[in-house]
């Protein structure tokens, strides 16, 4: 095995051993975050993985609030990372190109915090942090799209799953804009579980090419997050339609 993989796998027994650690011993007498209370949460996006997450964050958190370091600059590092899992995936490296998403969600997570410890929550910035997201998201898939240009169903798959989480992102913000915000909610499967799923299958695709076929965990990856993107975007889009028709009859 490459040094590479044997880094890897160093660091995903050290994270997955601190997470089963995490949830047997700390989680089960801590109170849960005002952060965790907020979101809305699903089995993906659940309450045990974000206090996990927030938990390891939270000595970083306290210096940059100390630093005094803007929310904006974070957002930025967040693309920079999304950007270097696209050149990974594109590349083949997907080990790599999960931790890089992992490292882009984290900086997701921390503008905000930051943002509300700073008392720095503005339009302004809400509207930067979602658009450099959306550039983001799509530099990630853009890699998968060029890693598997030449195989047909891979490539018409990630097509699909690229069009379907625009359409959620933009069910949502077009229902907002219509005066329909609670009904641009529907659906389960948005930007924090594509980005967990993604960053966990990934990461561990690697170690599982090692006992099976090249690139199975990927594909698999590949179809969970088409296949929650394709439901989500089809019964939001269908709920707030409705829900708008219902004010107009």
């Amino acid at each position: 095995m490459s040094l590479e993989l044997w880094i890897l796998l160093g660091v995903n027994a050290v994270t997955i051993l601190f997470f089963v650690y995490f949830a047997l011993f700390i989680y089960p007498y801590r109170e849960l975050t005002d952060e965790t209370r907020r979101r809305p949460r699903s089995f993906v996006s659940n309450a045990v993985f974000r206090e996990y997450w927030y938990f390891v964050m939270e000595p970083l958190k306290q210096k940059f609030i100390s630093w005094g370091v803007n929310p904006n600059t974070i957002t930025v590092w967040g693309l920079i990372f999304s950007v270097a899992a696209g050149v990974a995936f594109g590349y083949g490296r997907f080990g790599l190109g999960g931790w890089c998403v992992i490292l882009a969600a984290t900086c997701d997570v921390y503008d905000g915090l930051l943002a509300r410890a700073l008392n720095l929550e503005m339009p302004s910035g809400a509207y930067f942090d979602s658009t450099l997201d959306r550039v983001g998201e799509i530099a990630m898939f853009l890699g998968l799209l060029l890693f598997f240009k030449n195989e047909t169903f891979w490539f018409v798959t990630i097509y699909i799953m690229v069009t379907a989480s625009g359409l959620v992102s933009y069910c949502r913000s077009r229902a907002e804009g219509l005066g329909f915000g609670k009904a641009g909610l529907r659906g389960f499967f948005q930007r924090a579980e594509r980005m967990i799923v993604m960053s966990v299958g990934m990461v561990l695709a690697p170690v599982v090419d090692l006992f099976a076929p090249p690139n199975t965990l990927v594909h698999i990856t590949i179809l969970i997050v088409c296949a929650g993107s394709v439901q989500t975007a089809i019964s939001r889009f269908l709920g707030i339609y409705l829900e708008i028709r219902g004010t107009e009859t």
